[in-house]
């Protein structure tokens, strides 16, 4: 499915604040831009949004934490929601996607783990219009074992048939995923487009052209997740989560 994100500015807001001196909160796997108990606004057209957001411990005592999404308001109908969690680096690959139910206002990841000062808290939020018009405004926490919310950032996703899709055309795919030896990067309907690979600390591991097959030997790669970011004649494509495990 094409995916773009078309504009995207943060603000403040007057949402959750508790403990921002304690975590932070990160849009991305480079940033370092604390976005903790901000509103993160996004429109785009009838295609899937996929947001990175990464969440740190700054405490310097490990603490075991879930993910929780609650529904500011109620989303179309129509609309699907998937959130995938874990912990980054990943070593053991124990993250997992997880598919709310429509309806659900109040979801809490089944799946909760450890993060210090050597990793960060994976919230990886995919969501599909199909078709539908509208908003979504969520607020994602993250909390401790005892329902203890520790930091929090929100989403606002509106519009959905505001804007055209400019490259309907072009499709992109990275196949295995997960990767152990070969991953394959594929791009139909345009010859101009850049694929840069960045690891979780935000060092650029693979910056190239492809015109439209690109074979990457990742077999001297660390275990763990990895963003895959493709440009399609300089306009933003697709943001990828890949993960390379041996």
């Amino acid at each position: 499915m094409n995916k773009l994100i078309l504009s995207i500015a943060t603000f403040l807001t007057l949402g959750f604040t508790a403990s921002a001196q304690n975590y932070a909160i990160y849009e991305g796997a480079s940033s370092t831009t604390d976005i903790s108990g901000t509103t993160v606004q996004v429109q785009v057209g009838n295609l899937t949004y996929e947001g990175f957001f990464f969440g740190k411990n700054l405490t310097g005592t490990p603490i075991e934490v879930k993910i929780r999404r609650v529904s500011l308001i109620a989303p179309p109908v129509a609309v699907t929601e998937q959130v995938c969690t874990g912990p980054v680096p990943d070593p053991t690959a124990i993250g997992n996607c997880f598919d709310i139910a429509s309806g659900n206002a109040d979801w809490l990841s089944p799946n909760n783990y450890i993060i210090n000062d050597s990793n960060k808290a994976n919230i990886e939020v995919h969501i599909a219009p199909n078709g539908s018009a509208g908003m979504v405004y969520n607020r994602y926490y993250i909390e401790d074992l005892n329902g203890n919310k520790l930091d929090s950032v929100d989403l606002k996703i509106g519009n959905f048939l505001s804007i055209k899709d400019v490259k309907p055309s072009v499709t992109f795919s990275a196949y295995p995923n997960p990767a152990d030896d070969i991953l394959t990067l594929s791009v139909q309907g345009s010859s101009e487009n850049t694929v840069k690979l960045v690891d979780v600390l935000g060092n650029v591991v693979m910056e190239d052209r492809i015109t439209a097959t690109k074979k990457i030997d990742v077999r001297d790669f660390r275990n763990g997740v990895y963003i895959l970011t493709v440009y399609s004649n300089g306009a933003l494509l697709q943001t990828r989560r890949v993960v390379v495990r041996h």
